[in-house]
């Protein structure tokens, strides 16, 4: 949250509207409620704003919460209205009912300014694309939305669907609408990207799985953006994420173990890490596909391909970053594959900016 408000403001938006469709608080274990979603986006926000006002760059930031459940709402408003500074720039707004049927309210305080829109339902219901189009389709704007992936599987299972309606995230008759070729799971959650890209005109959609104990699969963030720079915020900020989340889970891991053996793990007391964090495991394998993908497609273009046209297609269809694609650039230039465009006219650059073409070296 506060590096993709970070670097949206600083993009030159003067303002930004969050909105968060289901705020609770639910199951939070601080008094002041300092774990929720709806805190923990506050203090990022005013974090961002901050660092933005430091830099002789005011910003306005405006939040708008939304919550059903009358009990929760009331603690939600209380936790809030604290925050509500007009003077400084930093609003605060509030709604007691369903997300759907604020849709008027929120897009009135969002106007023409960017918005970003955190969608986690408690479940899987609670939200139709068709009922909140506006919001998704609003420019400029972004939107992250929480994929349940663990209760929808459970509920979408073959013969365990026809007493849960799933037509206002799935689609009418989705079940005839599921890619034979695809596991069952892999096969909704497709369908499920492609009506949230359809519902929001994104250009990308991108879905990152977050991993229980037990490594299954609990849920997946989803983002869609229209955005190249979007993306590759949202990749920095992901592998960020998935480092920390991965290293947070072998600690936990770590600890369920001792306190089941009642032995003590000397080699992370002595400061030694055994396990690497699960997304450094994987990145030299999705590099690898990303550089494989690479060579076919220069192959298929007949042509050198602009690097500003390249990256974003790299990170839309692999979990890398921006400087991943650079670094395979160069090591295939130092292999001799593709030529050093970047060094052209006696530069001193060491990888590929945007206007750099990339192509294979031409041989006689």
């Amino acid at each position: 949250m506060q590096t993709l408000a970070f670097k949206l403001l600083q993009g030159g938006y003067p303002d930004l509207v969050y909105i968060d469709g289901f705020s609770g608080p639910w199951k939070s274990r601080l008094a002041d409620f300092g774990d929720t979603s709806f805190m923990i986006a506050i203090a990022a926000l005013k974090d961002a704003q901050e660092k933005l006002r430091a830099q002789g760059k005011p910003k306005q930031i405006r939040c708008f919460f939304v919550e059903e459940n009358p009990t929760s709402y009331t603690q939600l408003k209380a936790a809030v209205s604290k925050h509500h500074d007009p003077k400084n720039g930093f609003h605060v707004y509030t709604s007691n009912g369903r997300f759907e049927d604020a849709i008027d309210a929120i897009m009135q305080v969002v106007g023409s300014s960017f918005a970003l829109t955190f969608i986690d339902p408690t479940g899987w219901t609670g939200y139709e694309f068709t009922k909140i189009a506006r919001i998704l389709q609003h420019k400029p704007g972004e939107v992250l939305l929480n994929y349940m992936k663990s209760f929808i599987d459970r509920f979408t299972a073959q013969d365990e669907h026809k007493n849960v309606n799933f037509e206002g995230i799935l689609g009418p008759h989705w079940p005839a609408q599921l890619a034979p070729s695809l596991p069952r799971d892999e096969a909704v959650e497709a369908l499920f990207a492609k009506g949230f890209r359809d519902a929001g005109s994104f250009r990308y959609v991108l879905s990152t799985p977050i991993e229980k104990l037990e490594d299954r699969t609990a849920f997946c963030i989803v983002y869609g953006t229209r955005s190249d720079k979007g993306l590759a915020a949202y990749r920095d900020v992901e592998y960020l994420a998935l480092k920390d989340h991965g290293m947070r889970r072998i600690q936990a891991k770590r600890t369920i173990q001792e306190e089941r053996s009642g032995i003590h793990d000397l080699f992370a007391a002595a400061g030694i890490e055994l396990d690497k964090a699960v997304i450094e495991d994987q990145l030299p394998e999705f590099c690898r596909q990303a550089r494989e993908w690479l060579l076919q497609e220069l192959q298929r273009q007949h042509g050198p391909i602009r690097f500003g046209d390249l990256w974003p297609r790299m990170l839309d269809n692999f979990t890398i970053r921006r400087t991943n694609v650079r670094t395979i650039c160069t090591d295939l230039a130092k292999e001799g594959v593709i030529r050093a465009s970047w060094k052209d006219g006696e530069s001193r650059r060491r990888s590929p900016d945007d206007d750099d073409l990339i192509g294979f070296v031409q041989t006689d």
